[in-house]
């Protein structure tokens, strides 16, 4: 039996892998049980690791661009 979107989501959330990072952990997700498509990004930085917000920053703005002009071609 697979876990459910909440197991999944607990379980990543209590992940304590990155503890010896000055930042500490904090893995930053989101998820739909729907969603066909996983982009997955690593080491957020500072503003990211603190807003808890994935992608957005401009990285994210360029990956939207990126995103909606392979969708439109």
């Amino acid at each position: 039996m697979s876990p459910s979107c909440s197991e999944l989501l607990s379980s990543i959330r209590a992940c304590t892998n990155c503890s010896n990072l000055p930042l500490g952990p904090r893995p930053i997700l989101q998820i739909h049980s729907t969603a066909k498509l996983l982009i997955a990004g690593q080491a957020p930085g500072r503003k990211t690791h603190e807003k808890g917000i994935p992608f957005d920053d401009p990285s994210g703005e360029r990956l939207r661009l990126w995103l909606v002009g392979h969708l439109i071609n």
